[in-house]
């Protein structure tokens, strides 16, 4: 089962931007394929049911609640009658992307409005936390990891009426604490760990971020049906070596 990661639709080039036009291509693609794009409360649904993961489905997962999603992707999942799950920082939600300082040449790009979100619930767009504020939860005190999470999913149930049941970790860093404090308060949490999903457990689910997409050999048919998982691999693997020199330079 691949979940894949898509944060803001936009132009700049970021690392964490994908165009809007690709996006389109994208889904356009995961039909021709004759893959349909789900939320990951859909996906769960179907493992608890059947024991496997839904067929010839993907997962289509959206950080932080950028209201380009409203603009550019709504349209486009309509138009397929594809689904989604857009995890967002609840904190921030009608403001701006200022949680953190936004990767070069993003800028500041404006959040979901709760209006908005809420619209996109009633769609059946689902909506998952993603945190109050963004924080690393490894740096925080164990009271405040839970009061991020816990806070989050009762922002969300506030606005929109409906239990929060999917939960991504800020930055997919996961630590002891962050993980105990999801599992008690969600069905099933994300990190960025960079491959497709099998038997993970369900508050450790991997995800493929969509940024690789475009660059993959092979292209999109390739990566869901599992025959780029060593690509995959790879640059897990250069994640991995990045991250550890990067602690080691603290």
């Amino acid at each position: 089962m691949t979940i894949l990661t898509y944060h803001s639709l936009d132009t700049s080039g970021s690392v964490v931007s994908v165009a809007p036009s690709d996006f389109a291509a994208q889904m356009a693609g995961m039909a021709d394929l004759g893959y349909r794009g789900i939320s990951l409360r859909q996906a769960v649904a179907h493992r608890d049911s059947a024991g496997t993961w839904p067929a010839r489905s993907v997962v289509l997962s959206f950080d932080d609640g950028y209201a380009n999603f409203h603009e550019c992707a709504l349209p486009v999942l309509r138009q397929y009658g594809f689904t989604a799950t857009v995890f967002v920082v609840t904190g921030h939600l009608g403001g701006t992307n200022d949680f953190a300082p936004p990767p070069h040449p993003l800028g500041s790009l404006p959040m979901l409005s709760w209006e908005q979100t809420a619209e996109l619930a009633a769609y059946d767009i689902e909506i998952g936390a993603h945190t109050q504020t963004h924080p690393d939860l490894s740096r925080l005190s164990a009271a405040d990891v839970v009061r991020e999470i816990s806070a989050s999913a009762s922002d969300i149930e506030a606005h929109i009426g409906q239990p929060v049941e999917s939960f991504a970790y800020p930055f997919g860093i996961v630590s002891g604490l962050s993980l105990t404090a999801a599992s008690r308060q969600f069905r099933v949490a994300c990190t960025t760990t960079l491959k497709r999903a099998t038997t993970e457990a369900l508050h450790l689910l991997p995800r493929v971020d969509a940024y690789y997409l475009p660059r993959a050999a092979g292209g999109l048919a390739r990566v869901l049906g599992g025959r780029l998982d060593w690509y995959l691999a790879l640059r897990r693997g250069g994640r991995s070596l990045s991250a550890a020199l990067h602690r080691g330079l603290r």
